[in-house]
């Protein structure tokens, strides 16, 4: 069950959750309770998903300027110990149902490109579409998941008045005659950071070089496939679909 939050207990609880899915302490907290609280009596919705009395994942976000119509979704966590659930996906589709109850028609959140199972989970599941790829956008972060690496991510919009694609679905618009370009993501670069975090601050480099550097000079990433790569076009040789791609 999705529940909208407003108490201080039940905020508490959000933020003690984020710790444990960061793994951080108090002091570096990826929010506290009291900043929950003021998004929320501003009309910035913190939904939790429950299990009975369990709380199993949280998110937040706030609304962008009016004239946007736009819901920027900031932190969403579920602890390792309730993944492979569907609750985060449960959680964003509430974001989305909330987005479209105040007219709103887009919703917008970065993510780590280099982690492949997010990378699958916004482009693939969700149909999101990357629009810029920021370089170290938090700087240094004191968690244990991004300590000793750069806080790149790619920032993506989600048109929320599209159906979500379906399992055989192409990538976003229509693709050109030309075969795009295939980024590769490592298998699993949260583990790569623990065991071998030269290797990783090189795979973080060639991805900013590879497609942070296409993205700067126009270029689009049109899809993720099952086998761990953004698929990219060179600027100007995609044409957008009249409609969004049906899956």
């Amino acid at each position: 069950m999705i529940r909208e939050l407003e108490d201080m207990g039940s905020l508490a609880a959000v933020q003690r959750l984020y710790e444990l899915v960061w793994r951080t302490g108090p002091a570096g907290t990826p929010v506290t309770a009291d900043l929950l609280r003021a998004l929320a009596i501003s009309g910035n919705p913190v939904f939790g998903a429950y299990e009975g009395d369990e709380l199993l994942g949280a998110c937040f976000g706030f609304c962008s300027p009016p004239g946007t119509h736009n819901f920027h979704s900031h932190i969403a966590g579920v602890p390792q110990s309730a993944q492979g659930r569907s609750i985060g996906l449960a959680l964003k589709l509430h974001q989305r149902a909330w987005a479209l109850e105040q007219r709103m028609t887009t919703m917008t959140w970065t993510f780590d490109p280099a982690i492949r199972r997010n990378a699958h989970f916004n482009l693939s599941k969700l149909g999101a579409e990357p629009v810029q790829y920021f370089s170290d956008l938090y700087g240094a972060m004191d968690d244990d998941v991004n300590r000793d690496d750069a806080s790149d991510r790619l920032l993506v919009r989600w048109q929320l008045d599209r159906p979500l694609p379906s399992r055989d679905a192409a990538p976003h618009g229509r693709l050109s005659s030309a075969e795009p370009v295939r980024i590769r993501v490592p298998a699993d670069i949260e583990s790569m950071r623990l065991e071998d975090p030269v290797r990783a601050a090189r795979w973080r480099l060639e991805l900013r070089r590879e497609l942070g550097g296409r993205m700067k000079v126009g270029a689009r990433v049109v899809g993720f496939d099952r086998e761990g790569h953004y698929l990219v076009e060179a600027a100007g040789s995609h044409t957008d679909a009249a409609s969004p791609p049906g899956r």
